[in-house]
């Protein structure tokens, strides 16, 4: 019996034992563990960065100009509304190429019919319809000094709408070009004026992002009679403007 007493304390000797091990191996391992966590988080932080945009500006003097214009006729009788646009564009669009604008630059914008319920004067209903149609061209003048004429002469033929004049420039590339790099230096500038105020240096380039936009006069000319008065009618071109934008992110150097 008293042997058995002894086995058994022994073995609840050992099985305390055991545990306390265990409880003790935890510790380290948890310890091990958060150790590797913050040398792994220390390895994988970021770099401090400023982030700054920029903007440049290049004009030119416009060589294009993109005007449309049209017919708009209004008849009871639809066929009517419809060959009295169509005699009318046929006139214009032949003022048009008497000007040496080429076909490649005439293209039509937009050509509708609807129909209009007309109310008397009491604004009650009638049984009368009147059909209106609208035959719109983009054209592009390449020879700035027939703007004006175009016009005159468009609007003698019978063209009785003129919605929007924008002067531009052919090729944009240059200009393009010639902002971006206006832009960068723009970044670039607020970058170090920055960091020289807070003590730090910039680095290298992280990351650049473009954003891009073209503005120009626009004008807007309409008579409703469809006569052009006398003169030639003057027209400003001003300028053409590309503004460009970017975002740049810097390295603040170490």
């Amino acid at each position: 019996m008293g042997r058995t007493k002894r086995s058994l304390l022994l073995f609840v000797t050992v099985a305390v034992l055991g545990m306390l091990v265990g409880c003790g191996s935890n510790p380290t391992v948890a310890g091990g563990g958060a150790q590797n966590m913050l040398a792994s988080s220390s390895s994988g932080d970021l770099p401090y960065t400023i982030t700054v945009n920029g903007n440049g500006l290049a004009s030119a003097t416009p060589d294009v100009v993109d005007i449309q214009l049209g017919v708009e006729t209004i008849n009871s009788d639809a066929a009517v509304a419809i060959s009295d646009n169509a005699k009318s564009m046929n006139a214009v669009m032949d003022a048009i190429k008497a000007l040496e604008i080429e076909d490649k630059d005439i293209q039509t914008a937009n050509y509708n019919m609807w129909v209009e319920q007309v109310y008397d004067r009491d604004g009650m209903l009638t049984d009368q319809i009147r059909y209106h149609v609208n035959n719109q061209v983009n054209i592009r003048i390449r020879d700035l000094s027939k703007t004006g004429k175009l016009l005159e002469d468009a609007l003698k033929a019978g063209a009785n709408t003129v919605n929007g004049i924008t002067f531009g420039v052919d090729d944009i590339t240059a200009l393009q070009s010639e902002a971006r790099v206006k832009a960068i230096a723009n970044a670039k500038a607020k970058a170090e004026e920055l960091a020289a105020a807070l003590g730090l240096r910039v680095g290298k380039v992280r990351q650049v992002s473009e954003y891009s936009s073209s503005s120009t006069p626009n004008i807007e000319y309409r008579m409703a009679d469809g006569k052009g008065g006398g003169g030639e009618t003057p027209i400003a071109s001003g300028s053409f403007t590309v503004s460009l934008d970017v975002q740049i992110v810097f390295d603040i150097a170490q």
